[in-house]
């Protein structure tokens, strides 16, 4: 199984999108799961978890903790970032539509937008369904994704550099010019990764790819509809305290109860 390339360079992608205060996000996770979970237990997963860095910094506080993603490659890095932290996190290559653990989790995450890549309700559904069979009773899903204020073309290119090391990375996510269906809300979103190495000629890594954004209405319809959780709340940032999600919010977090 391989991934695509933008996907497969999976540092320079760590360095793009590392640019997140993990301990503070671990912290929001922790609370969630004192503050809603129904269960003592501490074994957590991290979905599309890409580099894996919320399941490392929960697995370095003491949680049984796994990540799952589709890509070999990625899981293969994230592997190694967690060999160099001392942390011991099991990895799954899998599918988050559906997938089984070997013991069910208390507290399951997919964060950084990650279900924009599930663009059917029958997808969502499907996922959710799944979640909910891998969490044990009273368990939580928590949920992050863009606040939808954000995610039209307004803010679009989005641009930003970061640099690690003897690696720089320019990133664009999003294009004004990247094609929407309004019949399926599906975007075809542009990502690039400029990679500049030392010793080496400069990269480009570019793919178009559907993604779907959801708003408030439509998550709580799907999770009725899968029939998998029994309670839910809404928070505006993954922050302590953690600000009410609002119209003026930054970002939109759900939480699931099984």
């Amino acid at each position: 199984m391989s991934s695509p390339e933008f996907y497969a360079n999976a540092r320079a992608y760590d360095i793009a999108f590392g640019d997140r205060d993990f301990d503070d996000e671990c912290n929001f996770l922790e609370w969630c799961w004192r503050t809603y979970a129904l269960t003592p237990e501490r074994r957590f997963l991290e979905l599309a978890c890409g580099p894996g860095r919320h399941a490392i910094t929960l697995a370095k506080r003491g949680w049984r903790a796994s990540g799952l993603d589709l890509s070999p490659e990625m899981l293969e890095y994230a592997g190694d970032v967690a060999s160099a932290a001392g942390a011991h996190v099991r990895w799954l290559a899998a599918d988050m539509r559906d997938f089984s653990l070997d013991a069910p989790a208390s507290l399951i995450a997919c964060l950084m937008e990650s279900l924009s890549h599930l663009v059917t309700n029958d997808d969502v559904v499907a996922h959710l369904k799944t979640v909910s069979r891998n969490l044990l009773p009273g368990g939580l899903y928590v949920l992050e994704m863009a606040h939808p204020s954000t995610i039209w073309r307004d803010g679009l290119p989005n641009l930003w550099t970061r640099r690690d090391g003897d690696m720089e990375v320019d990133i664009l996510f999003g294009h004004q010019d990247d094609p929407y269906d309004w019949v399926t809300q599906q975007w075809q979103v542009t990502s690039r990764l400029t990679i500049r190495q030392a010793g080496q000629p400069e990269r480009v890594v570019a793919h178009q790819h559907p993604h779907r954004w959801y708003m408030a209405q439509e998550l709580n319809a799907l999770a009725d509809l899968s029939g998998a959780f029994s309670a839910a709340w809404y928070w505006g940032d993954m922050l302590l305290p953690p600000p009410a999600f609002e119209s003026d919010a930054e970002r939109m977090i759900l939480i699931l109860r099984k």
